[in-house]
């Protein structure tokens, strides 16, 4: 994983968010993939014309992402638990974020106003 240095003498973080689920009785963490390990994904999931179809670039995330990786298994996992750990990688990757700062509410509300209605 990348580290940040410090800046202007405050500390930069670089948290990545993390989940953790059970079913079944196992324990499953999925964590977010930094810039790298999600181009390595869609590299992975290229076609011969170097198109990268949906379906198979979430597929790679959800191998990488997902600690145990459903790749290390004997077995395939159920669909039902795949789905589900899919559908967290997917939600974590491909959301947009809200932003934190400060006046970030308003900001928003005022953009909403001058949309026009289409």
């Amino acid at each position: 994983m990348a580290t940040l240095k410090t800046i202007k003498g405050g500390k930069a973080t670089n948290d990545f968010e993390s989940k953790i689920l059970t079913f079944r009785g196992t324990t499953y963490t999925i964590r977010e993939l930094d810039v790298d390990e999600y181009e390595q994904c869609l590299k992975s999931a290229e076609d011969e014309r170097g198109f990268a179809e949906f379906g198979r670039l979430l597929k790679m995330m959800t191998i990488r992402a997902v600690s145990p990786s459903p790749a290390s298994r004997s077995k395939p996992l159920p669909y039902p638990i795949y789905r589900m750990l899919e559908q967290t990688v997917n939600v974590m990757h491909f959301s947009d974020l809200k932003d934190e700062s400060a006046g970030a509410d308003e900001t928003e509300e005022a953009e909403a106003e001058t949309v026009p209605n289409v």
